[in-house]
């Protein structure tokens, strides 16, 4: 693991993981999971569909999973950190749904499951905390039958935006780029998921954006929350000193309490591809 990451068990990750990071995982549903259940349907999941959520998190993608596929489906949740299992067997143990969701302690470069045994691989927001992340994409590929379809959207933290433009958010998303090149990892790799999955031999693949942006709610403070579990490691890797973060940090709620300021959210390039 690289210096300054939090720490999954195979690359490096800097935001909190397990029930510290349970809250934030929960905004960021709010914000992005219509869109991404919008693109599992357009993928073609249904009754029957053998899924991989992987990377699952706090779960509520794999809830919502298992929701879908009915009684004959089948989801699996597999997360590197086993804090994060923890917590989605914890939130997912209070949804109704007609499958039992399986749990897995999987690493995403070599997850050990069985070649074309999926219908469906769903990731969001992996790739872009990976040093390799293209491995994955590889990985997921060999996972699916033929025919069936990768559902992945991730980051393009350079996009985030204030109108009128606010210089903590600016400041902010400079040094989030410059701690991922610090630590091996590219924030904006959503952009490159279409030529990634080419590579990777996937055919037929849809392209989606998805950026939200708000006035007022919750919402609107996702990344005031985390830009704030990255502060520890933007510090241990040299990026900025604690006190220019604080006073960052500190000007970011200010601007959320602000009905006048909207906050667009990072975008989220997605694809839907098919083996």
């Amino acid at each position: 693991m690289l210096d300054g990451a939090k720490g999954t068990a195979s690359d490096v990750y800097v935001l909190d993981v397990g029930d510290a990071g349970a809250n934030r995982l929960r905004l960021l549903d709010r914000v992005y999971g219509a869109s991404t259940r919008r693109m599992l349907h357009d993928a073609g999941l249904r009754e029957g569909s053998r899924v991989l959520d992987l990377a699952c998190g706090i779960g509520a993608i794999s809830c919502w999973l298992a929701g879908q596929v009915g009684t004959s489906g089948r989801v699996l949740a597999g997360d590197v950190n086993p804090e994060q299992l923890a917590v989605a067997k914890s939130h997912c143990a209070q949804c109704d749904h007609p499958i039992p969701i399986e749990y897995l302690e999987v690493d995403a470069y070599e997850t050990g499951l069985a070649s074309h045994s999926f219908d469906v691989v769903h990731m969001r927001l992996l790739l872009c905390h990976l040093t390799s992340p293209s491995k994955v994409i590889a990985e997921a590929y060999r996972l699916l039958r033929p025919g069936g379809v990768l559902v992945c959207q991730d980051l393009k933290l350079s996009s985030v935006f204030c109108s009128p433009e606010s210089a903590a958010y600016t400041r902010f998303v400079q040094l989030g780029m410059a701690m991922g090149l610090k630590l091996g990892v590219d924030y904006d790799f959503g952009v490159r998921l279409p030529a990634a999955a080419a590579g990777a031999g996937f055919q037929s693949i849809r392209v989606y954006l998805e950026q939200p942006a708000y006035l007022s709610g919750p919402e609107k403070q996702l990344w005031e929350h985390t830009f704030a579990e990255t502060v520890p490691v933007m510090v241990r890797t040299g990026v900025a000193t604690a006190e220019e973060l604080n006073e960052l940090l500190k000007q970011m709620r200010a601007i959320a309490q602000d009905g006048s300021v909207l906050i667009a959210q990072a975008c989220l390039p997605g694809i839907v591809a098919v083996k």
